[in-house]
């Protein structure tokens, strides 16, 4: 059951890459805060349903509340992250690299969870870091430090390798799926709000669309959380997160029909290399 929670949590995966990317877009990057906000809104909102009609026990769990802050620190962290690097990058690009995390993951497992270090993983890390190489190599060379977002989505995959790590502890110490996401986003809503009111001392100004692409990625947020956390709290890091993390696969196909990305033969190489770290790892 671990592979099939596994697939689906990466089917949600795709679904979200592409509606953060369509966010990015729109009005140039200006309203990445305040999508971001609404987006931790309903997820807080989508999490409150779920306690109240699968009648999923108390509303107050405390081992979910003590690894809810660290936890909700990361996950602002990352996706301003991952959001600014898809205002200034591709999706092929920037979420290729974002998903590389599990790489990191499996490094961590090893480190930290006592998982055990293969020669198969050892030959995954350095695929990971060729596929990084050839994704920085396929930018011309003045956009390779400033606009490719390489800067923000290269710290964004080491700081969701450490992300991963924390949130199988905090399941595998009896942390509850539904509760984690409610508490991870209500720290997240507060750190977004206070974000938007200190930011260039300025609110950001809403639109429909906003709205609307805040609403239809906490959707996909909450479907991919939900089994990406069932499927870890059975699995290994290192089976799990590789396969969730092949999402950046069909996220650069649909940037490619949706955005009109164009895929060079760097970039297909880097995708190929990513793929095949993937699949030595897993």
């Amino acid at each position: 059951m671990d592979k099939i929670f596994a697939l689906l949590g990466m089917m949600g995966s795709t679904g979200n890459d592409l509606l953060y990317k369509s966010s990015a877009r729109h009005r140039g990057g200006r309203g990445i805060g305040l999508f971001y906000l609404l987006q931790a809104v309903f997820l807080i909102i989508f999490s409150l349903a779920g306690v109240a009609i699968f009648q999923l026990g108390a509303l107050v769990h405390r081992t979910s509340i003590l690894f809810a802050l660290p936890i909700g620190v990361l996950t602002f962290a990352i996706y301003m992250l991952v959001l600014k690097s898809l205002v200034e990058g591709e999706v092929s690009t920037n979420i290729t690299v974002f998903r590389l995390n599990f790489v990191v993951s499996s490094v961590l497992a090893v480190v930290l969870l006592g998982e055990i270090l293969t020669v198969r993983k050892i030959i995954g890390l350095f695929l990971c870091a060729a596929a990084i190489a050839a994704l920085f190599l396929s930018a011309p060379p003045q956009r390779r430090s400033s606009q490719s977002g390489l800067r923000f989505s290269i710290p964004a995959c080491l700081l969701a390798g450490g992300l991963n790590i924390l949130v199988k502890t905090a399941l595998t110490n009896g942390a509850l799926i539904v509760h984690l996401i409610l508490y991870r986003y209500l720290v997240v809503a507060v750190i977004a709000a206070l974000f938007q009111l200190l930011h260039q001392g300025r609110r950001e100004r809403g639109d429909r669309r906003v709205y609307l692409l805040a609403l239809l990625s906490a959707a996909a947020m909450m479907f991919a959380l939900s089994f990406t956390f069932a499927a870890l709290q059975i699995g290994d890091v290192a089976l799990v997160i590789p396969i969730i993390q092949l999402a950046f696969v069909f996220s650069s196909a649909g940037a490619v029909l949706l955005f009109k990305e164009r895929l060079s033969a760097l970039k297909v190489l880097a995708i190929t290399l990513a793929v095949g770290s993937i699949v030595v790892i897993a």
